[in-house]
């Protein structure tokens, strides 16, 4: 499998900005710039980007590894957050924390995690990176649904 994506950039480090256009068309002219990362401005960042990345990957791995484990499950919502610090002069990722909450008919915790550390160590997007992972799986009842 081969993806890509192109990005171009107009300006200035700071008050420049960016549109990036992925293969599938899902991204067109999407507009990212170093201050979105603040959460403020209505376009994407580098950063806002990786931490979605990691997100779906791990939810893909997670139900994939369930499946091998036979175990029905419900919506698997997977919450990422990427912390990002300037760092003697550069931008550094520190950490990723994700939050994965699902339910499972049976309720069997066991297996989630189980299942949750086979995940983590197949998830090629994290598997790529060299910043701390961490991990939290929340098992929810079958009566109070996972919302996205």
């Amino acid at each position: 499998m081969i993806r890509s994506a192109t990005a171009t950039w107009t300006g200035s480090p700071i008050t420049g900005e960016g549109l990036i256009t992925t293969t599938s068309g899902i991204m067109n002219k999407a507009l990212y710039s170093f201050g979105s990362s603040t959460g403020n401005d209505p376009c994407t960042s580098p950063s806002e980007m990786l931490a979605a990345a990691v997100a779906s990957c791990m939810a893909l791995m997670l139900v994939n590894e369930l499946s091998k484990l036979r175990v029905k499950h419900g919506d698997v919502k997977t919450e990422s957050t990427l912390k990002a610090e300037e760092k003697k002069g550069h931008w550094e990722i520190t950490s990723i924390e994700l939050n994965v909450i699902t339910t499972l008919p049976d309720g069997d915790d066991d297996k989630l995690h189980r299942a949750m550390k086979a995940a983590k160590g197949k998830c090629p997007i994290s598997r790529a990176l060299n910043v701390p992972i961490n991990v939290t799986a929340t098992l929810a009842s079958e009566h109070s649904p996972v919302t996205a």
